[in-house]
């Protein structure tokens, strides 16, 4: 088991694509490096544990502490990142049988561009073109 849930919280996979581009201090030591990454040094020293117990972040040693993602990390992430482009494919996939249906071109190829974006669910998109709102407050 990988993390306990089988899945990567979105606090956890943002902290090992930061890890993914460079190792980091640890939180105690510069909190401004995950400031300026938009995470929250608390959360992140919550997540740590469990991180380094699924063998995903490793701490190496030195002054101050640094954390690096292991090789296990990586797969895990690239796993999750697989995992939500084929969710998204999927969405892409159903959401051009709704517009085979016949709706108006323009509204399906903003609702299409904004679902493969990731920016709608498929649920947004399919409710756009046919209402011209997604349900959300925002359209």
């Amino acid at each position: 088991m990988l993390v306990p849930s089988g899945q990567l919280s979105p606090l956890q996979q943002h902290l090992l694509q930061e890890l993914d581009l460079c190792d980091l201090p640890a939180p105690e030591g510069a909190p401004e490096a995950y400031l300026a990454r938009d995470l929250d040094t608390d959360e992140i020293r919550d997540a740590l544990p469990t991180l380094v117990w699924a063998g995903l972040v490793e701490r190496r040693g030195g002054d101050p502490d640094t954390l690096a993602l292991t090789p296990l990390g990586a797969a895990t992430l690239r796993a999750a990142e697989c995992d939500e482009l084929t969710a998204r494919l999927s969405a892409v996939a159903a959401f051009a049988d709704t517009v085979s249906t016949g709706v108006e071109p323009r509204p399906a190829g903003l609702a299409l561009r904004r679902l493969a974006e990731g920016a709608w669910t498929l649920e947004q998109a399919k409710s756009y073109v046919r209402t011209g709102e997604t349900g959300a407050g925002r359209s």
